[in-house]
Parts: C-alpha cells; sequence; structure tokens
C-alpha cells in the first residue's frame, strides 16, 4: 500500500493537535486556578470591609468607647460571642480607637489587620497575610 503525501501529513498531524491541545488546556486550567484565587480574595476582603463597617456604624449609635463590644461586632455580628470569628479573625486582628476625642475630629476608627486568607494557585498556594482594612466614623458632630 503506498501511502500519499498528503495521508502522511495527517498521521503527523494528529500527534501534533494532542500535544498542543495538552500545552492550551495546561494554560487554560493554570489561568482558571488564578481567577478563583483572585476571585476568592475579593470576596474576603470586601466581606471584611462590610462588616468593619457594621460594626463601625452600630459602634457610632450605641458605645463608641466600648471597644470590646465593636470587636464582638466585627467578629461574631452580635456585641457578645465566644468561639471563632468571622473567617476566623480573632480578637487581635481587630484594633478599635476613639481619636480626637472631646474635638470636632473626635472619630471611631476599626482597623482589620493581620487576617489569612488561602492560594490555591499552583507556586502560590499557601497562607498569606490580607491587606490592613481601616474603616472611620466621624463623631465630632454627636457631641
Amino acid at each position: 500500500m503506498i501511502m500519499t503525501v498528503s495521508s502522511r501529513r495527517r498521521n503527523i498531524s494528529a500527534g501534533s493537535v494532542m500535544v498542543e491541545t495538552a500545552l492550551i488546556f495546561l494554560v487554560f486550567a493554570v489561568m482558571l486556578l488564578g481567577a478563583f484565587d483572585f476571585g476568592q480574595f475579593l470576596f474576603v476582603h470586601q466581606a471584611l470591609v462590610e462588616r468593619a463597617r457594621s460594626a463601625a456604624r452600630w459602634g457610632a449609635i450605641t458605645d463608641p468607647t466600648d471597644g470590646t463590644s465593636i470587636t464582638n461586632m466585627v467578629l461574631y455580628n452580635q456585641p457578645t460571642g465566644s468561639g471563632a470569628g468571622y473567617f476566623n479573625l480573632a480578637a487581635a486582628n481587630v484594633a478599635v480607637t476613639n481619636p480626637g476625642s472631646g474635638t470636632d475630629e473626635y472619630r471611631l476608627e476599626v482597623v482589620l489587620s493581620g487576617y489569612n486568607y488561602t492560594r490555591v494557585s499552583p507556586y502560590l498556594a499557601g497562607t498569606y497575610k490580607g491587606p490592613r482594612i481601616s474603616v472611620s466614623v466621624p463623631l465630632g458632630i454627636l457631641q
């Protein structure tokens, strides 16, 4: 049986299609994991920002000097609580301050720092520290 030139090309190109498909799939899978990691980071960050905002608003209305209750609002979404906090936050990750007391610059500040998030992307997998989150509510007008 004599093979023509076109049939030989088809046999050779069949193997190269498999190699190209495997390489493209590998790149696609890495990009998909990267998008997942980025989306997870954005979700955790935005959820923590919203929880800090909610706690700061609650603290401004109730008692801006009660740092323990405001910290618990960040951790448990209630003024009292115990156990694992929101996204495994601990009280050490939350700082509540009242700068400018007695002035027009009086504020309630809630700062989240040192919290962790996990990445699963190849070569980047592991636990990383999230960026500092700071929320401030002006209280000078309320005096």
